[in-house]
């Protein structure tokens, strides 16, 4: 089924060439809440899990495997602007990570760098794929958020051998269009960028910043072709100013006068990838889809949960593993 004409779309992606799976993601969603949603971290009900645009999206009715084990996936999540430099606070989906070991996957966070541009990091995300090797039988997902979506794409461009180590791409809340805040920030916040040192964080000259500008990305966007063989997804967000933590506050106002569904950080038409089944949007801002800070009990952590990121909780693990199911079903339905 193809997306629907009210889901906001950047025109750099075709929206020919993508499949709504909305309904079905939601099915999982649902039944992973009901048999063991309330036993986790930030549960919230299915309803709240997800912003919906009308009309609601229909699900297949097929029966969703709650409970079976994760053993023969490798799960590789890809980090996005800073986060190297906050790491110390909390990374990319460790809450998320932790669970899904627990089912049997194996897992890793790529070593790209918080600052790094685009094309450095797709360097170092192909050299740590091709590090894990590829198991027989192995199913390898990765799960990049915000650029490090646009990282996995610069690397899919540079390293086209690298699919043959990759099953599946499931971006959440993805910039693969650009962002508007990379034209709105003020200069004090990219020289801050380009030249603060931060102990764990390497300086490059702003060549992030540059990644995440919307003319780079959808320029890039012109010439690229996504490789067949690789399932692709997207999760975007999009959340009313009364999810949106603190901090982000005057992004989120800044990108409503373009668009309000948006997540804080990035508007919500341009956080699909090219040729993507698209999985839902989440109901909480760009930072609570995959950064837990409000999972350290730290006296700093605490500290900028309770006064920026006050709407950090999201029940990051059932996404996950929502995530990691709907790519095994949909493998295991190809295979049929």
């Amino acid at each position: 089924m193809s997306l629907p004409e009210n889901f906001p779309l950047n025109s750099a992606i075709n929206r020919q060439n993508l499949c709504d799976g909305r309904g079905r993601f939601r099915e999982i969603v649902a039944a992973l809440n009901g048999h063991h949603g309330a036993s986790l971290p930030d549960a919230r009900s299915t309803e709240t899990f997800f912003t919906n645009l009308e009309p609601p999206p229909q699900g297949t009715g097929g029966k969703v495997d709650v409970s079976g084990p994760f053993t023969g996936i490798n799960l590789i999540t890809v980090p996005g602007f800073l986060t190297e430099c906050v790491s110390f606070l909390a990374d990319c989906l460790t809450d998320a990570l932790a669970h899904v070991e627990r089912l049997g996957a194996r897992t890793s966070i790529a070593p790209v760098a918080g600052r790094g541009g685009c094309a450095y990091n797709a360097g170092r995300l192909y050299d740590h794929i091709k590090a894990q090797g590829t198991k027989p039988g192995e199913l390898t997902i990765l799960v990049p958020m915000s650029k490090g979506a646009a990282d996995t794409l610069e690397m899919l461009a540079l390293y086209p051998d690298v699919t043959a180590h990759i099953d599946a791409i499931v971006s959440i809340v993805g910039c693969v269009c650009g962002s508007p805040l990379q034209q709105m920030s003020p200069n004090w916040l990219k020289w801050i960028e380009r030249h603060m040192p931060l102990f764990n964080c390497a300086r490059f000259n702003g060549d992030a910043v540059h990644s995440l500008s919307p003319k780079t990305r959808t320029d890039f966007l012109s010439h690229f072709e996504m490789p067949k063989g690789v399932r692709v997804y997207s999760l975007g967000a999009a959340v009313g100013e009364e999810g949106v933590s603190k901090g982000m506050l005057p992004s989120y106002r800044a990108l409503a006068t373009q668009d309000p569904l948006n997540d804080g950080q990035m508007l919500l038409r341009d956080q699909i990838m090219p040729n993507a089944t698209v999985l839902g949007m989440l109901n909480c801002d760009h930072i609570a889809s995959a950064m837990p800070f409000n999972r350290n009990s730290g006296l700093l952590a605490r500290f900028v949960t309770r006064q920026f990121l006050n709407h950090n909780a999201f029940p990051r693990e059932i996404l996950l593993e929502a995530i990691v199911r709907q790519v095994i079903e949909d493998t295991q339905w190809e295979a049929v």
